[in-house]
């Protein structure tokens, strides 16, 4: 092996061939221990907690804890030295996907039993127990991407499955367990061996955090989100879906929900009707719930005999011109009935059909044209009087928008409710807003959106999706990652 990059005379040959035989024996000395570990890792693959942070931008620093790095490098195990970021741990092919903090890039190296992977306190890993998130300091021969050494940063401190947070996109700053963190800007967000942005991240995802004292400087999303699209829901529309009993949404009309994966009995109801559904969520991936055969009062229908004086008048049920003269079949739910016949005072009422049979007579007093209110039925029929229920808008000005420009022919959806087709936009309210992105073929999307209170229009425009075969998890097999390593390790330290 040269050791051009690393000696100066020929005292520092002498020192260095020390140094080397000194390293092969104590690797030979533990070899047999991490190749016995390798075949036997740990059923839950944990490993220890507490990891660190280097802040330095030279890995070559005087920093103590850099002993055993600078070491391995100078006998010419390894030339390079990074700060990083696990991602994904392939243990079937002995390979990991890291994320640079220095470079901001993602590149993979390759392991074996010679590689020294050692915890904060010296003790001896084996790559199971090395989780994505973990903060890390990496020894390679860089031609060969081949890692001599991983070490785990001490100080750091990881928190894991994270339910409950508040994440502030735009101020970079999460609140969680009565703490506030702030979200270093070079943070990468992980899920499942991909790199993410902070706003890919919904609140209702699990999530772990690696950081020190208050800074985060690594995020992984444990668990993620699905959708759900319902079939044959239209009787639902202003009802309720209840996932669990955190988690209810409204129903609207096209609504595309994000759902985090996991199994639930789905429950649907609207008034006195409901139903439940069983269904799987899976991250990234959309379930279409049939709810169609769930009976509701739109489909049952109540029969209404109509005795109304003086005989002749005329009858609109819900707008409609309707023939009394037998019995008139409803729907279950809500009606308006108008009266009318000249020479008499009209009478509006509303009545709610909620029985197979039932009568209403309807008498109309002579006078001027004018319109009254009148609950009158008997046998089985309920009426419903007043006016229609008022329809409350959101708080806004309504003169400033959100535009979301890209990507085009994606079909947006807000907190639920279907929008419309990219480009389009849509009355603008400050707060926290999920934003879900859908196009058929292709894989759906989620953001969250801190829309501020400005007087002023916001404008977003996304990534494109990706179709289905596209977004198929990275394969960490040797034609994937050798796409995954150009260029990426031009920024790192020799």
């Amino acid at each position: 092996m040269r050791h051009e990059i690393f000696l100066k005379n020929r005292t520092a040959v002498y020192i260095t061939g020390i140094m080397l035989c000194l390293l092969v024996v104590f690797t030979a000395a533990g070899c047999g221990k991490a190749d016995t570990a390798s075949q036997n890792p740990p059923a839950d693959g944990s490993g220890d907690n507490v990891q660190s942070d280097l802040t330095g931008q030279d890995p070559l620093g005087d920093q103590e804890e850099d002993i055993s790095a600078q070491a391995l490098s100078k006998t010419g195990l390894a030339d390079s030295l990074d700060d990083a970021v696990i991602v994904k741990v392939d243990e079937e092919n002995g390979r990991m996907l890291f994320y640079s903090r220095n470079a901001e890039k993602t590149y993979f190296l390759s392991y074996d039993s010679a590689t020294t992977i050692r915890d904060t306190y010296d003790r001896e890993l084996v790559a199971g127990e090395l989780k994505p998130g973990d903060i890390v300091k990496t020894a390679f021969l860089k031609d060969k991407h081949m890692a001599r050494g991983i070490w785990l940063e001490p100080d750091m401190v990881r928190n894991d499955n994270v339910g409950s947070y508040d994440l502030h996109i735009n101020a970079s700053t999460m609140e969680t367990g009565g703490r506030q963190y702030a979200i270093v800007k070079n943070c990468p967000v992980i899920s499942r061996g991909k790199i993410l942005a902070l706003s890919d991240i919904n609140e209702s995802d699990t999530i772990s955090f690696t950081g020190k004292d208050k800074d985060i400087l690594a995020i992984v999303i444990t668990k993620g989100h699905g959708y759900v699209r319902l079939e044959g829901g239209d009787a639902f529309e202003g009802g309720f879906l209840e996932f669990r009993q955190d988690l209810i949404m409204k129903v609207e009309k096209d609504g595309l929900y994000v759902v985090p994966e996991g199994s639930y009995q789905m429950l649907i109801s609207k008034g006195n009707d409901s139903g439940i559904k069983e269904i799987e969520v899976k991250p990234d991936e959309e379930v279409t719930v049939d709810v169609s055969d769930i009976i509701t009062d739109a489909d049952r229908t109540g029969q209404i005999v109509f005795t109304i004086t003086p005989p002749g008048a005329k009858l609109l049920i819900d707008e409609n011109e309707t023939d009394y003269s037998s019995a008139v079949e409803l729907p279950y739910g809500i009606h308006q009935i108008v009266v009318s016949e000249e020479g008499y005072k009209s009478i509006t009422q509303y009545i709610k059909v909620g029985e197979p049979m039932a009568n209403l007579s309807i008498e109309l007093q002579k006078g001027e044209e004018e319109t009254t209110q009148v609950n009158e039925a008997d046998n089985a029929a309920d009426t419903v009087s007043g006016n229609s229920p008022a329809v409350v808008s959101a708080q806004t000005d309504g003169q400033h928008r959100v535009y979301i420009d890209g990507p085009a022919q994606a079909e947006l959806y807000v907190d639920g409710a279907y929008i419309g087709v990219v480009p389009t936009s849509f009355i603008k309210t400050s707060g926290k807003h999920t934003i879900s992105l859908r196009r058929d073929g292709f894989v759906s999307r989620s953001y969250t959106l801190d829309i501020d209170n400005g007087d002023n229009d916001n404008h977003y425009s996304f990534s494109s999706l990706k179709t289905s075969t596209a977004a198929a998890d990275t394969d960490l097999s040797t034609s994937a990652l050798t796409s995954l390593v150009t260029d990426a390790l031009s920024g790192l330290s020799n």
